[in-house]
């Protein structure tokens, strides 16, 4: 009987292999990283702060408002998109009709956006607690205007309007 020759013993053995198996290591860590990923950016920038923080005025507005920067009062604090920027009582004590910190900040968020003469950009909406003094907000709307936002709104809570019979 003749031997098979070192080639044909070859081939032999390369057709008789299995395919080799999906990793699902690989794609397991792909995945992981992608719902991570998805998770940490799904945020949504509509949600507004948790009602222990702020109490907000009524309104029976059906018109949902567009995204601007938003200016929070809390009974001791200003914030900018969640981030401290003066006290309330600082507000309160200064001569000036306008906040030097908060047109800071203000100047400098609408500096970061891409288009800083757009209709979003030029809105600024202030979200005061229903017992905030009005001279802290009319503080406020003038820095502002320091800081040239053109149109000022003011957040509410939704409600459903009485239907007559």
């Amino acid at each position: 009987m003749k031997s098979k020759s070192r080639r044909v013993r070859r081939l032999e053995r390369h057709r008789n292999r299995k395919p080799p198996g999906l990793n699902l290591v690989s794609l397991m860590d792909i995945f992981t990283i992608l719902v991570f990923f998805l998770l940490v950016n799904s945020s949504s920038d509509q949600q507004l702060p948790s009602s222990s923080v702020l109490s907000l005025p009524e309104s029976a507005s059906e018109t949902v408002p567009q995204e601007t920067l938003r200016v929070i009062v809390t009974e001791h604090d200003v914030l900018v998109e969640g981030r401290p920027v003066v006290k309330v009582e600082a507000l309160m004590a200064a001569n000036t009709e306008f906040s030097t910190e908060l047109k800071e900040e203000l100047s400098y968020r609408r500096s970061l956006s891409r288009e800083p003469d757009s209709q979003a950009n030029n809105t600024l909406t202030v979200l005061a607690d229903q017992g905030i003094s009005y001279d802290i907000i009319r503080k406020i709307i003038r820095t502002g205007q320091e800081a040239n936002y053109t149109k000022i709104a003011f957040a509410a809570d939704q409600v459903s309007r009485q239907v007559s019979e």
